[in-house]
């Protein structure tokens, strides 16, 4: 169970969310993460992390604004599925911490306000 403090710093910085789940962002991670922009450009190579980092955002965005509505869209089922998976399985590393009310291979419904 996380203290409320800790859940008031996490809701805070999504640096220190990813970092709750055992992630070490490098610095441009980092500025995306504290970013407040409604859109964001990202220009990075293969394998550099893009995918987590948008897992972190959309999971933290889906925990501490009850009600969002995020879509993982990409350009094949095959790639939008990994981005799904990844923000699945930060949930279920975090321990569930909102109970949901559908769960799917392909989306999560959860439950509109936080539980402790």
């Amino acid at each position: 169970m996380v203290s409320l403090a800790e859940d008031l710093k996490l809701a805070l910085d999504r640096v220190i969310f990813a970092k709750r789940l055992g992630l070490e962002p490098d610095p441009w991670q980092e500025d995306l993460l504290r970013s407040t922009s409604d859109r964001v450009l990202l220009n990075c190579c293969r394998q550099s992390g893009n995918s987590t980092m948008s897992a972190i955002v959309a999971l933290h965005r889906a925990l501490y604004h009850p009600g969002s509505l995020i879509l993982c869209l990409a350009p094949a089922l095959r790639q939008s599925q990994k981005l799904f998976a990844k923000i699945a399985g930060s949930y279920r590393d975090l321990g569930r911490p909102v109970s949901p009310i559908g769960e799917c291979r392909l989306s999560l419904e959860l439950e509109p306000v936080w539980q402790s």
